[in-house]
């Protein structure tokens, strides 16, 4: 059998779509009765998994074998089934142990290794020739039989030197304009609003026929920017998208979102529930409430504060928490039921980046409830991560509850983040200790990640020019950043000459844009891009 007919047939969830709906919620309530995986512990696994490590490819190419790289998380369901049903397989593991180079990469852990490999969710697998360059991959998981023919197959193929049919290596081209133009940017931002709205799914909600999910991001976006019947349009859109979401992808037993819906009707949850994505769904919800008052809306918002400030908050070290790990038989069962129920664990983990979204939501979430006990929480949060930054030379990427302390080197998102979080906490709360922080951040994102010939900050993980998108959000924010300190008057510093070479360098990405949104069923590229676009705004009204 061919690979690529395994990888469209099999991946998780794909029997949903092709099952008759009694057998469907008959398997749905087995689910109930089976206990849920454990979670995954690579360290001990059959397969012999190698940590990754940014040189391993390297270290491991005298074996002459491909290698498998499997990037997993912690609060992932479909990960530890894989694990469980799959890997543990007697049959799998040795024909992996045998003929292939394992390596396990933690996706959060690692984001500039899941940045650089392209993967697009978890589990996300990797097969690379011997020679360390990619052969193939796909996301999902596999069950035991179905996975093993996909290993023997990728085995064979290699070992007679053939490639996989269709197969995509090339590099994105992207080519920098040598000069501003007014009128690119703002046919980049029209392109972006026109093809929002032209993909409004104005029967389910939400944008796309792919996957659905909360895209607080571009959501809070559009009621910034869109005016007149655009503007209406986009808020009876969104509070009826929010509407759905409430329906199929909320807890109305413990509160908080789960990540998104596998299918355009918001069927089939992926239950993991994240901190940021569940402030940014808590800041819409209220500015929709504001604009539009919807009960159900502002009653989802408040339970869900509740839950970042309970479960999704340690208060031993006085931050939030990063993630809740999916349990799909947990979440089918009504309130009475689960409080005999295992609750699924929160990750005893701190992620830089992630803290630093979610507190920049909740910042803004202050204007809107009345709950005492947030804005303590909030403020104890900003000054664990201030403590870290204020004492090192560097930003870390995360930290272990289980360790006690900072661990890895701080990514380009860690800083970007948490410049754009400091800069805005010191202004909501009038804190000179933020400042520094700061100031401290933008010193050190400079000295780290700008590239003097590119005149943009660049990210060093990165093989090449290969994520375009990435690093043009990563740029918008730091453009926001120096834009806002400007007209607050907060440096002496001339970042002008800095932040029109950044808005000019991306002014290009009308091309990239419109492929997107031609092709587009899964909307969350979108995300990308408001953050250059709100640059872009601040950028064009400094100029009037």
């Amino acid at each position: 059998m061919s690979l690529i007919p395994i990888m469209h047939r099999f991946t998780a969830y794909q029997w949903y779509s092709a099952t008759p709906k009694c057998l469907v919620y008959f398997l749905t309530a087995l689910i109930i009765l089976i206990p849920s995986a454990n979670a995954f512990e690579h360290e001990g696994s059959s397969v012999h998994f190698q940590e990754y490590s940014r040189d391993v490819i390297k270290k491991n190419r005298e074996k002459n074998k491909p290698y498998f790289l499997l990037f997993a998380a912690q609060w992932c369901h479909w990960c530890d089934v894989f694990n469980e049903e799959t890997l543990s397989r007697k049959k799998v593991y040795t024909y992996l142990r045998n003929h292939f180079t394992n390596i396990f990469i933690d996706a959060d852990i690692h984001s500039s290794a899941y940045r650089k490999y392209k993967a697009t969710g978890v589990p996300f697998t990797v097969f690379l020739n011997p020679d360390g360059s990619i052969y193939y991959k796909y996301a999902g998981a596999l069950y035991e039989d179905e996975f093993l023919e996909v290993i023997q197959d990728v085995h064979k193929n290699i070992s007679e030197n053939r490639s996989v049919d269709g197969e995509e290596n090339s590099q994105i081209e992207y080519a920098p304009p040598s000069e501003l133009k007014t009128a690119n940017l703002v046919k980049i931002r029209e392109m972006f609003h026109q093809g929002i709205l032209d993909n409004f799914d104005l029967k389910e909600y939400g944008l796309g026929t792919g996957e659905k999910s909360i895209l607080h991001q571009t959501f809070l976006y559009l009621l910034d920017s869109l005016r007149g019947t655009d503007r209406k349009d986009a808020i009876r859109w969104i509070t009826r998208t929010l509407e759905k979401a409430v329906e199929h992808i909320y807890d109305p037993v413990e509160g908080g979102f789960f990540r998104y819906a596998e299918k355009k009707d918001w069927q089939i949850p992926h239950y993991e529930k994240m901190a940021d994505l569940n402030a940014g769904a808590v800041m819409i919800m209220y500015e929709i409430n504001r604009q539009s008052p919807s009960p159900d809306l502002k009653k989802a918002a408040d339970k869900t504060v509740q839950y970042l400030t309970s479960t999704l908050f340690d208060p031993n070290i006085g931050s939030f928490l990063s993630f809740q790990e999916a349990d799909t038989s947990y979440y089918f069962l009504s309130g009475d039921h689960r409080k005999n129920g295992q609750r699924p664990n929160v990750v005893e983990k701190v992620f830089t980046d992630r803290l630093a979204k979610t507190l920049v939501y909740l910042i803004d979430v202050l204007d809107y409830t009345t709950l005492n006990s947030l804005e303590e929480k909030v403020t104890q949060s900003l000054d664990f991560m201030a403590e870290m930054i204020l004492k090192n030379d560097q930003l870390y990427h995360y930290y272990s509850i289980s360790e006690r302390q900072w661990l890895r080197s701080g990514s380009l998102p860690d800083y970007a983040y948490s410049a754009t979080l400091f800069l805005k906490a010191a202004t909501k709360f009038v804190s000179k200790r933020y400042h520094e922080v700061a100031m401290k951040i933008l010193r050190l994102s400079k000295a780290r990640f700008h590239d003097a010939e590119k005149q943009i900050f660049f990210d060093p993980s990165m093989d090449s020019l290969d994520d375009v998108e990435y690093l043009m959000e990563m740029n918008g924010l730091f453009s926001q950043m120096m834009l806002d300190m400007e007209m607050i008057q907060w440096t002496n510093d001339d970042h002008r000459n800095q932040i029109e070479p950044m808005i000019t360098y991306f002014s290009a990405m009308d091309e990239l844009l419109e492929d997107q949104i031609w092709d587009a069923e899964n909307w969350q590229f979108a995300e990308r891009y408001v953050a250059y676009l709100r640059a872009v705004d601040k950028f064009l009204a400094s100029r009037e």
